[in-house]
């Protein structure tokens, strides 16, 4: 069984299912990876575009509500993936930030060309404020091509590591596939996860995931980055 720190499953706000029927698809396919907890992180953007957190809440109640009429064994928290500016820190003091299931996790995303510079100070920032940076999706950012870069953001901000289920399955480059081995050979990821979007275009790969971690890593690290690691954060989660 699979836990997903990474999901935009909540129909209706940024990047999820746009109906409800949508969202219901997409659970379906999360039990048939054996996923069985699910971190909802729509995508926030503080200070820039306004998010309708009354509305989040809403359609997590009702789809909450379907998963124990439907006696579904899922469950979804609470968060959101941050796309990092400077009204962030401040909004996050102000508590207008949710974090990875009320835990002192956030989900950071940046543009894929910001400078590494910016990245770390971002993750400093919230650092300072005794928040730990979960950042998402390395692999997607052009600063972060050599693993002793995404070590040394790891170490200097206590941050964590996510990487995209899809990314380990796609077809890439010889140069970027020996990245990808790499890094996960260095043990800088902590969580494998999703990022699902929506049907069919991102779609929930978890199961296949863990088949490549487990081929390539060992079942041990293939547990612990799509399970353990998820679990141990959870296991301080209040929302």
């Amino acid at each position: 069984m699979f836990v997903d720190i990474h999901h935009h499953l909540i129909y209706g706000v940024d990047d999820g299912a746009e109906t409800f029927e949508g969202t219901q698809k997409m659970i379906r396919q999360a039990v048939e990876n054996r996923v069985h907890a699910i971190i909802t992180t729509p995508h926030i953007t503080p200070g820039q575009v306004p998010f309708d957190f009354e509305r989040y809440k809403a359609h997590l109640e009702e789809t909450r509500a379907y998963l124990r009429a439907e006696n579904i064994d899922l469950t979804l928290y609470t968060g959101s993936e941050v796309l990092y500016t400077p009204s962030t820190v401040y909004q996050l003091s102000e508590g207008r930030v949710p974090t990875l299931a009320g835990t002192r996790c956030l989900l950071m995303e940046f543009s894929p060309d910001e400078p590494f510079k910016d990245i770390l100070k971002a993750g400093l920032a919230v650092a300072e404020m005794g928040y730990i940076p979960v950042y998402a999706h390395v692999e997607r950012y052009e600063c972060l091509k050599k693993p002793d870069q995404i070590a040394r953001l790891r170490d200097e901000s206590d941050g964590l590591i996510q990487v995209n289920a899809s990314t380990l399955l796609r077809k890439h480059s010889f140069f970027r596939q020996r990245f990808i081995r790499r890094i996960f050979d260095d043990e800088l990821v902590d969580f494998v996860a999703t990022d699902s979007h929506d049907l069919p275009g991102r779609s929930n790969r978890m199961a296949e995931a863990f088949d490549w971690l487990s081929a390539h890593c060992g079942d041990e690290t293939a547990h612990a980055l799509t399970h353990g690691n998820a679990e141990k954060l959870l296991a301080q989660a209040v929302g």
